[in-house]
């Protein structure tokens, strides 16, 4: 039986007080897609289909609409990516595997990237801002996590490493 996304987290109380219930990941706009350097570990930066149930007051206050995070997996193996033209609209799905493994398949217009992983998943960096549609996030974010609330107050650039990895 294939578990949810939520189920996989290691850390799932981070991101599951915002939702009375954790939307899919079908729809989602897909925002980056990071290839960490120091493993084999791949890191999707998107923004959900569907705006907290439970927001932060600042986001409300701020009128933010969008919730954006990093899912990252680790082991990575047999990553294959065959298309790749932002802005994207895509669906995640997971497929159980033997030995603690999924099959994950980012597909839609724009990309097709296919891999396996540890059916151990991670969210960090969830932040939330005010959407001006597909395009460019580049607009102030509010972050969940104290830390990144201090050092960030909108997108950094993809070359700042201590935010990618």
């Amino acid at each position: 039986m294939t578990r949810t996304w939520g189920e996989l987290l290691r850390n799932k109380e981070k991101i599951e007080k915002f939702y009375r219930e954790l939307p899919t990941l079908e729809k989602i706009t897909l925002r980056s897609v990071h290839f960490d350097r120091y493993g084999p570990t791949i890191i999707l930066r998107l923004d959900l289909p569907v705006f907290p149930d439970f927001p932060l007051p600042e986001w409300a206050e701020e009128g933010c609409d969008r919730l954006q995070f990093h899912l990252k997996f680790l082991a990575v193996e047999d990553v294959s990516m065959h298309q790749w033209k932002p802005p994207v609209t895509a669906d995640v799905t997971m497929t159980a595997l033997e030995r603690r493994r999924i099959n994950v398949a980012v597909t839609g217009e724009g990309v097709n990237l296919t891999f396996t992983s540890s059916d151990s998943l991670t969210v960090d960096r969830i932040s939330a801002f005010r959407a001006p549609g597909t395009g460019p996030d580049r607009e102030k974010h509010l972050y969940a996590g104290k830390v990144d609330s201090m050092r960030f107050s909108e997108l950094p650039a993809v070359d700042r490493k201590l935010y990618y990895e």
